[in-house]
């Protein structure tokens, strides 16, 4: 190769081609045995000079090399410029504040600059940026049939000016990449699925405004999530739990949750006493773990996870949301408590399923258990359905030496009673908060809160109320307080009775005016919901009782087999006595047509204990 490219560049800069081609035609063919042959068949019958043909077919294969070539070596200049020139932040795929910087590319970027490399979305996926957006675009009442196209960076580089700096943003493939053998970039032949790592870097040796560019960045998403309470969930990745799920609810006031105001006043101080800077110093100095649990009981429909939402509305924390049965073992409970933030709040609703004293779901055959009461971790072991999460896993992570502080826990439950007293005990349960039926002053509350004109507020975005013209306040109160005289006490949750202002949402009045015939239908409904609940109650006593009543008669039927056994070997006849004596019990030839035992009827036999077989069989059936 490199006597043709001599060959070719004498003949470009002396001018003499037929020489040079000359030679190079002679070099082809002492290289090439029988490459005069071809070069003479082209030139005759195709009028082609053969030798000029090779050199352009050299010269073509040597340019993209060149280029190649090239290319890395401006590569390395660019990286050579950026390593001096410039001050970067690495962000980690899997980090928050990844998620808040592409949501602000989203919003000051894309949007400005008019990006022309982007990629989009319209599925709802679980990651906070294709949430957060301003409050006039989002809207969760919109009426569209269609989700809206989301967009945000792809993969490359974003350049845009903040604050007077010239920043670049990257957004790193972690896949492998196809454009070394494509030659096409990834921008152009894939699309990014959210775990990508950034890299932000600014033109300068400073590093001081890239903090601050991330701070604003952490600060714009704050303002995005005033609206909204941050609810997390677990989501199980190459046989991990994660906190990786993100549903954005919208804020709920704590003036929405109806129960004791009392009771609700003497909740909120605690908690707020509880994340004071000087409740965590006085814990510290006196070795008290910084820990806080709740357990909110009742029965279904009293507002136990509405008040833990709206909690986290009120001190602006975000809400983690850990279904017990859903996780695997204690370690992966383990990790998730791991990686809690210091300040949050950990919603373990339905605590019963896995502290219930009772444990019959765990072991269906051990009936003996329903009337025992235990405290014990090991009966903890038994497996609820495929989880195998433990009482003394659950325990561990609240309490133990490797658990997390500053975290408020709130538990829910709809039979506390039952719950394992190792669960509830001081120190992993602090109070105890019962939610019951409403009352007649929380009932008067919740129909004002539900026909009462909404002033709409920009700066939040809220669920909005129907408004009704014709109705003033002073109408309203009347109508409140006629309504709420008719409400029974403790007798209705209240979600039935928000259902049933729900109903009649539009008219205040018909809702007022009806209410004494819903009531009396609804007694009637939850009479005859809690007959069946007795009947049903009674057939599996019933059944129960027949159940245990069969296994005393098997073990007894066992215990007298085991005496006769005993007395035949203690008086052994000799083998001819054996061949004689037939025996008892046993059918003899001459009794198959009357179907008796040794003359006795097989139905009616009952000797030392043995079981009544049609007694055994009538049970069976019941």
């Amino acid at each position: 190769m490199s006597d043709i490219l001599r060959l070719t560049k004498a003949s470009f800069l002396s001018g003499g081609g037929d020489a040079t081609s000359q030679g190079f035609h002679q070099f082809l063919d002492r290289t090439a045995p029988g490459f005069g042959t071809l070069s003479k068949f082209f030139s005759t019958w195709l009028r082609l000079d053969l030798t000029t043909i090779v050199l352009l077919i050299s010269f073509g294969g040597d340019i993209p090399r060149a280029l190649t070539g090239l290319q890395n070596l401006g590569t390395q200049i660019y990286w050579w410029i950026t390593r001096f020139f410039t001050a970067s932040i690495s962000i980690g795929a899997n980090d928050k504040l990844n998620r808040e910087v592409l949501n602000w590319l989203g919003a000051h970027v894309l949007t400005r600059q008019g990006t022309r490399v982007l990629t989009a979305r319209t599925e709802v996926i679980q990651n906070e940026a294709w949430y957060y957006r301003k409050p006039v675009e989002r809207d969760d009442l919109h009426h569209e049939k269609r989700v809206p196209v989301q967009y945000l960076p792809t993969f490359g580089t974003t350049w845009f000016v903040y604050e007077g700096g010239f920043f670049m943003v990257r957004r790193v493939s972690t896949r492998t990449s196809r454009s070394v053998y494509t030659g096409i970039p990834d921008e152009y032949s894939a699309a990014p699925e959210g775990d990508e790592p950034l890299v932000v870097l600014r033109l300068g040796r400073s590093i001081q405004p890239v903090k601050e560019f991330l701070n604003n960045c952490r600060n714009f998403a704050d303002r995005q999530r005033e609206a909204f309470i941050t609810v997390r969930a677990t989501k199980n990745q190459y046989n991990q739990e994660s906190w990786d799920t993100t549903i954005l609810r919208p804020i709920r006031p704590l003036e929405t949750v109806h129960f004791d105001e009392k009771t609700k006043k003497e909740l909120v101080l605690d908690i707020e006493v509880y994340l004071n800077q000087k409740t965590r110093k006085f814990y510290t100095e006196r070795g008290i773990p910084y820990r806080r649990g709740y357990l909110f009981h009742g029965p279904p429909g009293t507002g136990k996870t509405s008040l833990s939402l709206a909690l986290a509305s009120y001190f602006n924390l975000e809400l983690y949301l850990l279904h017990i049965p859903s996780i695997r073992d204690d370690n992966d409970l383990e990790n998730l408590f791991a990686a809690l933030p210091p300040k949050c709040i950990v919603l373990l609703e339905d605590i019963d399923a896995i502290g219930l004293q009772h444990r019959k779901k765990f072991d269906p055959q051990d009936t003996a258990s329903d009337n025992s009461d235990s405290d014990s971790d090991k009966e903890s072991a038994r497996s609820f359905g495929r989880c195998r999460c433990t009482l003394s896993g659950l325990l561990n992570v609240l309490d133990g030496v490797a658990s997390q502080e500053g975290r408020i826990v709130l538990m829910t439950s709809n039979v506390a009673h039952k719950l394992d007293r190792a669960l509830v005990r001081p120190g992993r349960i602090d109070r105890m908060i019962y939610l019951g039926n409403i009352s007649r002053h929380s009932a008067k509350g919740m129909f004002e809160r539900m026909y009462r004109p909404y002033v709409s507020n920009e700066s939040t975005l809220s669920e909005k109320g129907i408004e009704h013209p014709g109705n003033h306040a002073n109408d309203i109160d009347d109508l409140a307080e006629r309504f709420s005289s008719q409400i029974p006490d403790d007798v209705f949750t209240p979600a039935q009775l928000q259902g049933y202002l729900l109903h009649h949402r539009n008219s205040p009045k018909e809702a007022t005016d009806c209410i004494s015939d819903w009531i009396v239908q609804e007694k009637a409904t939850m009479d005859e919901a809690e007959r069946r609940k007795r009947a049903s109650a009674e057939r599996k006593a019933k059944k129960k009782k027949a159940l245990k009543r069969l296994k005393a008669l098997k073990a007894l039927d066992l215990d007298s087999e085991k005496e006769g056994d005993n007395k035949e070997d203690a008086t052994t006849p000799n083998v001819a006595q054996v061949e004689e004596v037939p025996k008892k019990g046993a059918y003899n030839e001459s009794d198959k047509s009357q179907g008796t035992v040794n003359g006795t009827k097989g139905a009616e036999y009952v000797s030392n204990g043995d079981i009544n077989q049609t007694e055994v069989e009538k049970t069976e059936k019941q």
